[in-house]
């Protein structure tokens, strides 16, 4: 527990001390969102869980096709798995469902850590605690080396705990000290870096309000290389003490002010959806958008419309013949037949009215 033993030599650099203060003002901003989107909370709930297990499958680089990824995600349906990359998809799948869910409840334990491994590698791997050291016996003192990996695990979240409720170190700054600790503790059999990313994410989901309107995987995904590298400069003389954690830190704060900007997008989005009738909007961005377009375009458009909505619109203007479909299946690209509406009728415009 080199990092969070010795997270009081700490000092945050001027540059991301800015970043976090922006962070902050964000973070505070974030709590109105829950009464915005209240209406459509659930249809954006499920998105952000959809997309969060398919860019968290592309940043583990299984062997799926994005097709099959896009397929074993889907929270309406439960689709048997073929291999075992498909039945750990599935197992991230119930583990960030879980993680959304009961969030409100989750308090970092050993106990907790232990329930998430249980569901992410239920029928996939055999991951356990390695076989080191002795039990902690609170009746005599043990160093950590010494103890076992269930024990040293159960010392650095207590330590962790202990510093949170002191209050003096930035929260991330902490979070991350954890992180390191855990992944060069290794507690676990196998899968160590995998297990302390979904921690961390189960801790900043519960802190970040913004983590239920946005995919932290996706943005994750982006970064992946950056975040990688940070990492392996964290690691360097961590049995010293001297672990650098700024780096990781200032990805994880790049990574949150993005999502806050694109919640923002989505805010303006959600507004001027309210204001005019979905599959009006879908119709409007038909006319008004490229000739040759696919429906997962339109999708991005209009986040928040169903995919009944968005295919009723489709099949409605095929009747109508303003558009034709240029192939078959789920990824077919659509031609508008009608000439390019390049302004706003007078009955669009009545919505910015007061």
């Amino acid at each position: 527990m080199h990092c969070l033993k010795n997270i009081n030599r700490i000092q945050i650099n001027n540059q991301l001390m800015i970043k976090l203060f922006h962070l902050y003002e964000e973070k505070g901003r974030a709590y109105n969102y829950k009464e915005l989107f209240s209406k459509d909370e659930h249809i954006l709930a499920n998105q952000v869980l959809e997309t969060n297990v398919q860019q968290l499958a592309f940043y583990l680089k299984l062997d799926l096709t994005d097709a099959r990824i896009k397929l074993l995600s889907n929270l309406k349906r439960n689709y048997a798995t073929k291999n075992k990359d498909e039945v750990l998809l599935k197992n991230i799948k119930e583990t960030l469902k879980m993680i959304h869910q009961t969030n409100d409840d989750f308090h970092l334990s050993v106990n907790e850590i232990k329930d998430l491994v249980t569901i992410l590698f239920r029928g996939y791997e055999n991951i356990k605690f390695d076989k080191r050291g002795k039990s902690n016996n609170r009746k005599l003192v043990i160093p950590f080396e010494e103890l076992s990996s269930e024990g040293q695990l159960e010392k650095i979240i207590e330590l962790y705990h202990q510093i949170i409720r002191a209050d003096k170190h930035e929260l991330l700054m902490v979070i991350f000290n954890f992180y390191v600790d855990f992944i060069l503790i290794k507690p676990f059999n196998k899968y160590n870096e995998l297990i302390a990313l979904i921690i961390i994410y189960t801790i900043i989901y519960s802190q970040f309000q913004v983590c239920r309107y946005d995919s932290f995987f996706k943005e994750l995904l982006e970064k992946q290389e950056v975040f990688q590298q940070a990492l392996t400069q964290a690691r360097y003389d961590w049995e010293f003490g001297f672990s650098q954690i700024d780096s990781l830190v200032r990805v994880i704060t790049d990574i949150l002010l993005k999502m806050h900007f694109n919640v923002k997008e989505k805010k303006h989005i959600y507004i001027f959806d309210v204001k005019m009738n979905k599959q009006d909007n879908i119709e409007a961005i038909i006319l008004r958008g490229p000739d040759v377009f696919t429906k997962n375009q339109i999708r991005k458009k209009v986040p928040l419309a169903s995919e009944s909505t968005i295919n009723r619109t489709l099949q409605l203007l095929k009747q109508k013949k303003v558009i034709a479909p240029l192939g078959k299946g789920r990824s077919a690209k659509w031609q508008r037949l009608s000439e390019k509406q390049k302004k706003f009728t007078i009955e669009q415009l009545t919505i910015f009215d007061n």
